[in-house]
């Protein structure tokens, strides 16, 4: 829970509307780390004393990562403002069309208030055409672009994605770019709503009352780049660095212990089914832990409909409850000296555990594939000629 919320306890206030604030218990699932079961009894105990209904706790048996929640159940919507206290990442409510921003600092001045000042940032638009090679992901496709635009190429800016392959995409893929905006020093993402948009959002809330926002076709833009990936390759970043991203050809062959599939960029439906495909049939290496973290319960229901549950467990994956999970290291943590191929969101060291330990970053097909060889693959093979 945000420090700036829990002062609101001390000094005796009162928040503007407990009904709209939702708590979602993102990051510890079912782990005894990180004092799980504390930070729980707190959070429940803060939202007692202001006065947060029990159905906006979301806590184990219905929780995922925070930001993943926030879009399924449609907090964020097309045409509005959301805020969230912490966590970077609700840029993936941006692929909703909405203007998502964390607040850090500003949490308990907006929990008081009701209100909050944000000076309109300007715009980076994004124009991305091609279709990338079979066994590439949309998270592949954004971390090609972000790697072009660099950790500063988009400080305090808005990415606006847009172009033929993003609006080929479906929701799933959309959230995954969006994602990412905060490692090019962006304020957040968006994407201007379509048919898909309001489809995805019209299956699970009332539409009738929502204002979709696109921009303006003489819209003032900072910058307009475009970005061909027609045949792009998976990407690879390896460690200690978040911004230095390659072509998976440059480190094929690096010898792995440990692997993850999860998070926000890949704890989606499609990334199960994505990881499915390539260890049907297969085992993982003997000496290989690989730990696949469906983001929230939905996405843990559709793996078991899909079939792809059962194919981790026959393939000796583990498989937690929805949640954060190994990307901050509260479940199969790594220790010194580890090899970790992941689809998290960041390599930094100790970020997942023994601060000597490696994180490699890729798609969940790349990692599966690296995790039943027992070092870094190419996974085309499984894709080729489907």
């Amino acid at each position: 829970m945000d420090k700036g919320a829990g002062l609101i306890t001390e000094w005796n206030a009162k928040i503007y509307d407990p009904t709209k604030v939702m708590l979602v218990d993102g990051h510890l699932g079912a782990t005894a780390s990180h004092g799980a079961a504390e930070k729980r009894k707190t959070l429940r105990d803060w939202a007692a004393k202001v006065g947060v209904p029990e159905e906006n706790i979301w806590d184990l048996g219905r929780s995922g990562i925070e930001n993943m929640v926030a879009v399924e159940q449609v907090w964020a919507r097309p045409g509005e403002c959301y805020f969230q206290g912490v966590n970077g990442h609700i840029s993936t409510a941006g692929a909703l069309g909405s203007f998502a921003s964390a607040l850090s600092f500003g949490t308990a001045a907006y929990l008081l208030c009701g209100v909050n000042w944000v000076k309109v940032p300007q715009t980076i638009k994004l124009v991305v055409t091609g279709e990338p090679r079979a066994d590439c992901t949309p998270r592949d496709v954004s971390e090609y672009v972000l790697g072009q635009l660099g950790p500063s190429g988009a400080v305090g800016a808005i990415l606006e994605w847009t172009g033929p392959y993003i609006d080929s995409l479906d929701m799933e893929g959309r959230f995954a770019i969006c994602s990412q905006a905060l490692f090019t020093g962006a304020w957040t993402a968006i994407m201007n709503p379509d048919d898909t948009t309001m489809r995805w959002v019209g299956e699970r809330i009332d539409t009738s009352g929502l204002e979709p926002q696109s921009s303006d076709q003489d819209a003032d833009f900072a910058a307009v780049l475009h970005f061909d990936v027609d045949g792009l390759t998976p990407r690879i970043i390896p460690p200690p660095q978040r911004h230095e991203i390659h072509d998976l050809k440059d480190y094929l062959g690096i010898k792995i212990n440990r692997g993850f599939i999860g998070s926000d960029a890949n704890g989606w439906l499609r990334d199960m089914d994505h990881a499915a495909r390539v260890l049907k049939g297969n085992t993982i290496a003997h000496h290989v832990i690989l730990n696949i973290t469906p983001g929230t319960p939905r996405v843990l229901k559709g793996a078991v409909a899909s079939g792809a549950f059962s194919t981790f467990l026959e393939s000796e994956c583990v498989v937690p409850t929805p949640n954060e999970g190994m990307e901050w290291g509260a479940n199969t943590p790594l220790t010194d000296g580890d090899v970790c191929i992941a689809s998290a969101q960041t390599n930094y060291p100790g970020r997942m555990g023994g601060k000597t330990s490696q994180i490699f970053l890729a798609n969940p097909a790349v990692v599966a594939a690296s995790c039943i060889a027992g070092e870094i693959v190419d996974p085309y093979e499984y894709f080729e000629g489907k």
